[in-house]
């Protein structure tokens, strides 16, 4: 109050203004003599219901198995060579070199005619994966409706090679891709039982999908018929017929760039992958491969941030962007069903 004027009365009742001592012992405020409680703030944020926090927690796992597959791909990229590397004038035994030049094949794949119709060449290797289609329990077989009108889904992958290797001017410098089957778990097609319990594991790495590789040049669609007497059945009752078989082979004088360590063998050069120095390998050459592992860490990339960005939203209450996912994915689906419908409706009329 400014000094000299006038007491502040109410009904002529003199005012006393409050000192500060007195404001901090109050803590009401009165209106017409009755007390008027504030509430007082919370200090902590209130933990989401427990529903939440297991979505939260599922979309944290989905985004660790995606990011430590991103960290993967950031390391094939770094361990991928320039474009315009050139050929070693010499091979030394443990050091890390790499290649590009046309396929040689000493000897073709066992499996070679079943994997690869009417090959003009021998074929060196091939990837494969091993494949069930939603209409497995049914009578439908591949012959009956075609490979490319059914939904597949991935069981088992590997790849299967024989003796091959690769020009490198001076001499050839034999490829075993051996590393590729240990690192990645991958089955071999001779121990391969079909039928049963089919493995489905979304969040697994195939040799068919992994970093590693990128064979693009040719793919073949086989039934495991093709196969019979090489693969085994969990019983006589199977048809061979219900399962793919799907193959990107390379064939002789293909051109390759693989990257890799050279170990000596008896003499022979030998280019095989290890824990420090994976073994790469493609057919469209290592720029091919870098802009392909580009594109997928960025796809990668975006995927984990928007699952973070959901996880984080629900965190604090706000639901908007699980609704925005929910509704993507429902229209994926929707999407997927009229094309599935279509193709159906299209067999039926042929």
């Amino acid at each position: 109050m400014a000094q000299g004027s006038p007491p502040c009365t109410h009904h002529g009742r003199l005012i006393q203004p409050a000192s500060p001592a007195e404001d901090r012992l109050h803590s009401e405020i009165t209106l017409n003599d009755r007390p008027l409680r504030f509430p007082q703030p919370h200090l902590h944020p209130r933990m989401p219901p427990t529903i939440v926090l297991i979505l939260i927690a599922v979309f944290v796992i989905i985004v660790l198995a995606h990011g430590y597959r991103m960290l993967t791909a950031l390391f094939v990229l770094r361990s991928l060579p320039s474009g315009d590397t050139d050929t070693p004038s010499s091979i030394i035994d443990g050091e890390s070199v790499a290649l590009t030049g046309e396929l040689t094949v000493e000897e073709p794949v066992e499996t070679a005619a079943a994997a690869v119709k009417d090959a003009d060449r021998p074929v060196g290797a091939y990837l494969w994966q091993g494949r069930f289609s939603d209409n497995s329990n049914s009578d439908l077989t591949i012959e009956d409706w075609g490979w490319e009108r059914q939904h597949w889904h991935t069981f088992a992958s590997g790849i299967e090679w024989g003796r091959f290797g690769v020009d490198a001017g001076s001499q050839t410098v034999r490829i075993d891709p051996s590393w590729l089957r240990t690192a990645l778990d991958a089955e071999r097609l001779k121990q391969l039982e079909i039928g049963g319990i089919n493995k489905h594991d979304r969040l697994s790495v195939y040799l068919w999908d992994s970093w590693y590789t990128y064979v693009r040049n040719r793919i073949e669609h086989r039934s495991f018929r093709r196969f019979a007497g090489y693969v085994q059945r969990q019983n006589d009752e199977i048809d061979l017929n219900r399962y793919l078989l799907e193959a990107r082979p390379l064939l002789e004088d293909d051109e390759v760039s693989v990257c890799g360590e050279i170990q000596v063998d008896q003499g022979e050069p030998v280019l095989r992958g290890t824990d420090d120095v994976p073994l790469l390998l493609s057919d469209k050459g290592f720029d091919g491969h870098r802009r392909w592992l580009k594109r997928r860490v960025l796809r990668k990339a975006a995927f984990i941030t928007g699952l973070l960005v959901v996880a984080a939203s629900l965190w604090f209450g706000v639901y908007i962007p699980l609704g925005v996912l929910i509704v993507g994915w429902l229209l994926y689906g929707a999407y997927n069903f009229v094309q599935d419908a279509g193709t159906f409706l299209e067999w039926i009329r042929s």
